[in-house]
């Protein structure tokens, strides 16, 4: 974690903007990476997006255990709402052996990647810029939520990046405790050795 977090660090205070420091990172940060997506036609939002990945479908109307390249592509540019993927995923080392999802009931709304022993930790980044403390808050947990669906992450380093003018160092002391640190006033980065050691019962700001 600590070498992941160095990689960061170190491209943040050598450049002007978070786009610039983000093409600096070494290849092992896999950008966009796919976590989850959808399972069966039943849990999709209307009948012409059915229609348009039939071709994805087995006879029992489910997505595949696994996509292809080409199908990923598609997927990410015309239905984007029916995946969910990490800012970045850090690996040990590049797998050759292609990634399954799966559910653990038939009727999930999402197909969760499984494979995880080639990966180190993931990498949600977060523009916040003009978010007061509560709206950050509520943006990080809405992230960290997501990211505690996909039970296989749990066991993975996590890592937070947020951009902000504002202070938001209680939300970062809340849920990292001691584990964040402030770069250049502006970038906030938040980590822990686990997923699940985050704990989400308590708030900063407590909802109405």
């Amino acid at each position: 974690m600590n070498a992941l977090l160095d990689y960061i660090k170190t491209v943040l205070t050598q450049t002007d903007s978070l786009e610039s420091a983000l093409r600096f990172l070494p290849i092992f940060f896999k950008k966009d990476f796919l976590v989850a997506y959808i399972h069966s036609k039943t849990r999709m939002p209307d009948d012409e997006t059915i229609k348009a990945l039939k071709s994805l479908l087995d006879e029992d109307g489910y997505t595949p255990d696994h996509l292809t390249p080409k199908e990923l592509s598609f997927l990410k540019k015309d239905y984007p709402n029916l995946l969910q993927s990490v800012s970045y995923m850090c690996l040990k080392k590049e797998s050759k052996k292609k990634i399954n999802y799966a559910t653990k009931h038939k009727n999930d709304y999402w197909k969760k990647i499984q494979d995880i022993e080639d990966f180190n930790a993931v990498f949600d980044i977060c523009n916040i810029t003009d978010q007061e403390i509560c709206e950050a808050e509520f943006s990080l947990r809405e992230i960290i939520r997501k990211r505690k669906e996909v039970h296989a992450l749990k066991d993975l380093g996590y890592i937070f990046l947020a951009e902000s003018t504002k202070d938001i160092s209680k939300v970062f002391e809340h849920y990292f405790n001691t584990k964040y640190i402030l770069i250049n006033d502006k970038y906030y980065i938040g980590w822990t050795k686990t997923l699940r050691e985050i704990n989400m019962r308590y708030f900063v700001c407590q909802p109405d």
